[in-house]
């Protein structure tokens, strides 16, 4: 609670500042009290890393935190209302394109009278939060150094490719000999790769698929990404786009089944499907019917990646391949490409002992491997490797998978500013296995007020240029992913990682994808509308008030002129509709 608590503040600082030193509220004479209002935040946030050690034992400090979250929310809104007739005035007078004081004659005096009280007020409220924080024991705590948004490092680059793998080649050739081999008897059979999460099996699939044998044996190669949304439809039209690299003009599942004939008549293909869930034996099979439907040439095949044998069993797999974790040596040797790279942590015997012993706490899985190894390449000190090899963190882990788990958060609890991690927390707004651009999704950031323009050191950084560095800071860290096919352009979010971002987002984001339920929250400020896999909204009523982010993606636009109509506060919109992508914000299309 105290991390979204900071999280307000942090928002509200990055609007107050620029409003402060602009001009127009000089001229309005709101000036001071901007500046007035910024400082009452900024003793706030000193209160919040008190309230940080103390909200576990204390009920009165939770309640605190939770009415300092609603003035908050309130300050948002009225520095949103007053940052929108700023650059409102702005616009006009350009429309005008004279040079004339516009501040006094075509802004009414109520609304300056307004913006003024609606200031004094929040003041106020922040006044007396103040108070009551000092009845219940909360004193300004020392605030960290601010140097993690300034002062990262931009020169160096040490992003690596999330193909260069360590220790796969016997199991890429294990798996290429069954789908390149002509020993089954059935038609179209399943080749299925098993492992935990964060095992590596779609970078194993990755490198199958771009293995010199497969490359020549398959005609055509498929790749459509599963997740827990297995119906029929999707996937064909994901198949369809594979092919054709554009979605299909129909939503009929016999003409998707005509349109992928006519694509792979007398041709061979292998069709990877990643990530599958489905334990239903039916539904595989309404999924086979279609396939077999569709025809190909004979020796195609199906490679699929599970977490589960039943999975594996319901799809009829004719050869199974479990995923091995990695061995002591290819485990270190994946370590030290991260942590040691150029730019990162020298390599001395005292790191290389620190990070063996943390390395032993991995459990040999990849995803694990390169978060940690991601994480202490930025550290360059013994004491800081030291401190995450005793982290309280690793104590919550009693086996592999909650090792994974453990990893992924002490990499969030590392990232270098509150800034940061606010970005990955909004990035939960995102399905699974989504895939995010990133000019897309730096400006999603600047919309939620999560970053803005920094001054000092001699410099102007632009809003673009530090969501760049956040970006990459997030890359480095492994809890983002690039997109193998357009480099760091683009990224996903592991699918434990995307779990992550909804555990720390606070219930201020929330995602309908695993079937929850929107109600009145007013802690619900970013939502995402997922029709296909979560239950839809019932009606416009469960739209939680001062809603500013709305992700609505489904077949169709049903409810959404409502749901804006009812969001007056919403300052980003993403629309995707059966392929067609809007992504807007108050002020811009992006």
């Amino acid at each position: 609670m105290a991390e979204a608590a900071l999280s307000c503040v942090g928002v509200i600082l990055n609007k107050i500042l620029p409003l402060a030193a602009d001009e127009i509220s000089r001229v309005w004479g709101v000036k001071k009290d901007l500046q007035k209002l910024a400082k009452k935040v900024e003793m706030m946030e000193a209160l919040i890393f008190d309230a940080k050690c103390k909200q576990s034992t204390s009920k009165a400090v939770q309640l605190w935190l939770k009415r300092l979250r609603s003035i908050a929310r309130d300050a948002e809104i009225v520095l949103d209302d007053f940052g929108y007739e700023v650059l409102r005035q702005k616009v006009e007078n350009r429309k005008r394109d004279k040079v004339r004081n516009f501040f006094s004659s075509s802004n009414p005096i109520s609304f300056r009278l307004e913006m003024a009280n609606k200031i004094k007020n929040v003041s106020a409220s922040l006044e007396e939060a103040y108070r009551e924080a000092n009845q219940i024991g909360l004193y300004p705590a020392q605030l960290p150094m601010p140097s993690a948004d300034q002062k990262e490092d931009r020169s160096t680059d040490p992003f690596v490719d999330e193909s260069e793998t360590v220790g796969r080649e016997v199991e890429v050739s294990q798996v290429v000999s069954m789908l390149i081999s002509s020993d089954y008897k059935k038609d179209l059979p399943v080749i299925s790769i098993v492992g935990m999460g964060g095992q590596g099996k779609t970078t194993l699939a990755q490198m199958v698929l771009k293995n010199d044998s497969v490359v020549k044996h398959f005609d055509k190669k498929i790749w459509v990404c599963v997740s827990d949304d297995f119906k029929v439809k999707r996937l064909l039209n994901e198949m369809l786009q594979s092919l054709e690299g554009k979605s299909a003009d129909t939503t009929n599942t016999e003409a998707l089944v005509r349109k992928l004939q006519e694509n792979l008549k007398g041709k061979s293909y292998l069709l990877v499907l990643d990530d599958v869930w489905n334990e239903n034996r039916e539904k595989w099979d309404g999924m086979r019917r279609r396939l077999l439907a569709i025809g190909g040439a004979p020796g195609s095949k199906i490679l699929a990646t599970t977490r589960s044998d039943e999975v594996a069993s319901a799809m009829q797999t004719s050869g199974l391949h479990h995923l091995d974790i990695l061995s002591d040596d290819h485990s270190w040797m994946l370590f030290e490409k991260l942590a040691f790279a150029d730019g990162g942590a020298r390599k001395t015997q005292d790191l290389v002992d620190i990070g063996r012993r943390i390395l032993n706490k991995c459990g040999g899985v990849p995803l694990a491997i390169k978060v940690i190894g991601g994480l202490l390449y930025s550290k360059k000190d013994v004491s800081e490797w030291l401190t995450i090899e005793k982290s309280e963190i690793w104590n919550e882990s009693t086996n592999i998978a909650n090792g994974v788990i453990s990893v992924l958060k002490l990499s969030y609890e590392n990232l270098p500013s509150l800034s940061v991690k606010q970005c990955f927390a909004s990035c939960s707004i995102f399905p699974k296995d989504a895939e995010m651009k990133k000019k897309s999704l730096i400006h999603i950031w600047m919309a939620q007020g999560l970053i803005n323009d920094a001054k000092g050191g001699g410099c102007h950084l632009q809003m673009e240029d530090i969501g760049s560095d956040y970006f990459n800071i997030l890359l480095r860290s492994s809890l983002l992913q690039a997109a193998p096919e357009y480099g760091i352009e683009s990224c996903r979010m592991h699918d434990l990682v995307h779990d992550l971002s909804l555990q720390v987002s606070t219930n201020c984001f929330l995602n309908t994808e695993n079937g929850m339920v929107v109600s009145h929250d007013d802690e619900v400020m970013h939502l995402t509308v997922i029709r296909s896999r979560g239950k839809m909204l019932k009606n416009i009523e469960g739209i939680p008030p001062n809603l500013q982010t709305l992700y609505y993606l489904v077949g169709d636009g049903i409810m959404l002129e409502d749901i804006l109509e009812r969001s007056r506060y919403l300052s980003v919109l993403i629309v995707d509709c059966y392929g067609m992508l809007l992504i807007s914000r108050m002020q811009w299309v992006i």
